[in-house]
């Protein structure tokens, strides 16, 4: 394990919420000055790229950006700020070659392949990377890791424009450009040619037959926990494809893992369990002002600071985050790359963002269709998806958990997972014995209880001081395997998160799992919704609300296997409300979204 930045600190009396979030924290970082040749050009003040090498065909003449009530700075700081994610260190991913050719691994036709935003250099960039690509300045070494911006900030085209959406879903295929690393650095141990090629450019002058020697040691060491990575978090057969990751999977499994004794089996994969509930990645305006978050409204986000510090701690544990937890775990808390402090400035940050409207250069919203949809709004859907201010300081938002037979695969895995507790037994899963209802964790625990200890032990040991005592105020949401937890009606599978659907034009696909390419589709009824359907296009379809769904060259998303049978964690049905609405019904209705 690499050596934290932070060592522990005085502990902090009060409780700490136990879960994690999509949403990832960012810090401050220098920003460039606006351009002086462009002042009043938002995409070249963010240094934007239209991406013209796109393989896939969708170059663009231009990048804009929707007001969203961020400037120029906001974005960038919010691209390049370290969250403590160390997928390898810096100078070999600039070095590293594409496993079937002495290309640059990092090059922008290889990195758009999977659908990752080009930006041209600056400051905060100077290597050019795409959004969310950072340097993580670690104890000993620089890391190449993701900012929270890699997978949250989105991008439309229409017409050959670009519309980028900070905070929006990013259409990332993170499980191909992970496993496709992991080939290249294969690629790099096993051919002598591309290795003498790394070598020469990561040592430079100190190149020596010593170094080379250190060099191919510690390469198979960042080739061992890659492939233990995706063997743990990436099932066979079954990939998520474009916009969707099972983050719960991940870090639960990262925590069982990191958590094994020495003399438990030496098996990277032992504690894991298939990480096969993919959801989509959730756009993030209005998430401080939730009281709950996750799709399955697992994490209490209040108190304000450190509820969300819990769910984003989390967060970074699962998806690179280096963190260690002792043979005999203290009270000290647990070292880690985890930049506590980042993410406390990352959520408030967010309180100011907003979300995106439909762009004036789309299809003018027609006024009639728009009126009688907001009639059929407050009939079927209101109850459900609130309608907010989004330039509100004060806006907040209750969530809404209701069983609406969409997939139950993510909920149900939640609150199944269990498995060896390992150097945690005898913990506490609250981490410390005074929090109300921390209890000892025994031979086998349950993943949440790991994750609680985890993500608290982090917390306490990158404490500088103890903070304000709120004990009383944190609550554990355990998910809802069955709608029958909640209501007294028929079983419809578990509730998933409902929330307003401000600037819902900007974030398909649709339902928590991505399953529903359009509004349009969306509002049909599910055995009229397509069985599969092409994922990455950035092309906007503005009659349908969505995104093209081409699937040549394309990952396909598919519903049901190659014998018809469904893929669990992939369905496509529930959320049956607008069956029920005529055609004419169905296109006001969806008029009126297009203006939230």
């Amino acid at each position: 394990m690499s050596q934290s930045r932070q060592s522990a600190r005085p502990l902090p009396l009060g409780p700490l919420l136990l879960l994690l979030g999509l949403a990832a924290g960012c810090g401050r970082s220098p920003v460039d000055p606006v351009d002086p040749a462009h002042p009043g050009d938002a995409a070249a003040d963010r240094n934007a790229s239209p991406g013209r090498e796109d393989p896939l065909g969708e170059g663009v003449d231009r990048v804009v950006y929707p007001d969203q009530g961020w400037s120029p700075a906001d974005s960038r700081r919010f691209y390049w700020t370290s969250q403590g994610s160390q997928i390898m260190p810096y100078d070999w991913f600039l070095a590293l070659e594409q496993a079937d050719s002495e290309k640059p691994f990092r090059s922008q036709e290889n990195l758009l392949r999977y659908r990752y935003l080009p930006q041209k250099p600056d400051s905060s960039n100077p290597d050019g990377l795409p959004v969310g690509f950072v340097k993580d300045s670690g104890a000993k070494r620089d890391w190449f890791g993701f900012t929270c911006a890699a997978c949250h900030t989105g991008e439309v085209h229409y017409k050959k424009v670009a519309y980028r959406i900070d905070g929006g879903p990013s259409l990332a295929d993170t499980t191909g450009f992970l496993t496709a690393l992991t080939a290249a650095i294969k690629a790099t141990q096993d051919r002598p040619e591309k290795f003498d090629r790394f070598a020469a450019k990561v040592l430079g002058k100190a190149d020596s037959a010593e170094a080379r020697s250190t060099l191919t040691s510690d390469l198979a060491v960042i080739a061992g926990r890659r492939k233990g990575y995706d063997s743990r978090n990436f099932p066979p057969g079954k990939p998520a494809g474009n916009g969707r990751i099972d983050a719960f999977g991940a870090i639960q499994n990262e925590v069982f893992h990191r958590a094994a004794k020495p003399d438990e089996p030496d098996d990277s994969t032992a504690s894991a369990r298939p990480a096969d509930a993919p959801v989509s990645i959730p756009f993030l305006w209005d998430t401080p002002q939730h009281d709950i978050v996750q799709w399955n409204g697992a994490a209490k986000n209040t108190p304000r600071v450190v509820g969300p510090l819990g769910r984003n701690v989390g967060e970074v544990l699962g998806v690179f985050g280096d963190f260690d937890i002792p043979e005999h775990p203290s009270i000290l808390g647990y070292r880690s790359s985890v930049q506590v402090d980042n993410l406390k400035r990352m959520e408030e940050w967010l309180t100011t963002l907003w979300s995106p409207q439909w762009p004036a250069e789309f299809p003018a919203i027609d006024a009639g269709k728009r009126d009688r949809g907001k009639v059929l709004y407050d009939q079927n859907c209101v109850k459900c998806h609130d309608l907010i201010d989004r330039k509100s300081p004060t806006r907040k938002v209750i969530a809404r958990m209701e069983p609406t037979g969409t997939d139950p695969l993510m909920a149900m895995n939640f609150d199944a997972r269990r498995g060896r507790s390992g150097k945690l037994e005898g913990a506490f899963s609250r981490f410390l014995p005074l929090i109300p209802g921390s209890t000892k964790i025994g031979p086998e625990a349950a993943g949440a209880e790991l994750l609680g200890n985890a993500v608290i032990g982090t917390i306490v040991g990158s404490w500088r001081e103890a903070p304000k005592d709120e004990l009383g105020q944190f609550e554990y949401r355990r998910g809802r395997s069955t709608s029958a937890d909640i209501t007294e009606g028929p079983d419809l599978g578990p509730p998933y998160k409902g929330r307003p659907l401000n600037g819902i034009w900007a974030t398909a696909p649709y339902l928590h799992n991505g399953s529903v390419p359009t509004l349009y589709d969306l509002l049909s009824p599910a055995e009229k919704r397509p069985e599969h359907f092409g994922v990455g296009s950035r092309e906007f379809d503005t009659e349908k609300v969505g995104l093209k769904t081409t699937e040549a060259g394309f990952f396909t998303f598919r519903v049901r296997d190659e014998k018809g049978q469904l893929i669990p964690g992939n369905s496509n049905a529930g959320h049956a409300f607008g069956a029920k609405l005529n055609e004419g019904e169905r296109l006001d209705l969806l008029e009126y979204l297009k203006s939230l």
